[in-house]
């Protein structure tokens, strides 16, 4: 979905949808905590506000600028099917919540010991893979079973993926370390080192030769 003439942009705690092209704000929202990511997938908008080193992430109405959920949550590797979003937070857990309310779904750990892996959408199915292993989760219930990327999909040379949610979309920031946050800004994500300096919320850079 495009939207062309319309920016959104932050300054220190405020949000604010700029139309370009009758240059006039459309709407602001003023959070308790200082902004220091943003990003929009579709209608979906993601704020990251910090306060004394913790963080929030906020979803707002692309229309209005209401803020219809906040958690206590970093998001990466977001994939929104319909109501759902489906992420990897910073426990390295893989995370199902409603995408209207901001309910948990679910929260399963990875199964992977020694590496961050990738998680890709494929033919609507999510996989996780690294070289040595894919598992594929269940929507519904949030299980985890070993698997394989569909057929001429190899995991031990596929090295960055735009998958099928980020090919309709605007393609966010990828790295080679399987997590790449949402939020556009001053945070690092720790995995990714995609971001300019900030505060620095991930782990490690899951190398390694494990799993």
């Amino acid at each position: 979905m495009k939207h062309e003439g319309t920016i959104i942009a932050s300054e220190k705690k405020k949000l604010f949808k700029y139309n370009t092209n009758e240059q006039k704000i459309e709407w602001e929202t003023v959070f308790k905590n200082k902004i220091v990511g943003i990003s929009r997938i579709e209608n979906f908008v993601f704020v990251l506000t910090t306060s004394w080193g913790s963080y929030s992430t906020s979803m707002i109405n692309y229309q209005t600028g209401a803020i219809k959920w906040k958690k206590d949550i970093v998001l990466y590797n977001v994939h929104i099917l319909n109501d759902l979003i489906i992420f990897i937070d910073t426990t390295r857990e893989v995370v199902s919540i409603s995408a209207e309310t901001g309910n948990e779904n679910f929260r399963v750990k990875t199964g992977f010991r020694w590496t961050s892996p990738k998680m890709v959408l494929v033919d609507q199915k999510i996989y996780l893979f690294s070289k040595k292993k894919t598992m594929l989760l269940n929507l519904n219930t949030g299980s985890l079973v070993e698997s394989k990327l569909p057929s001429k999909l190899n995991p031990k040379e596929i090295t960055l993926v735009i998958d099928e949610f980020q090919m309709n979309i605007n393609t966010l920031n990828t790295s080679d370390s399987g997590y790449s946050p949402v939020f556009d800004g001053g945070i690092v994500g720790g995995d990714s080192g995609s971001f300019d300096a900030g505060a620095d919320v991930g782990g490690d850079g899951g190398g390694g030769g494990g799993e």
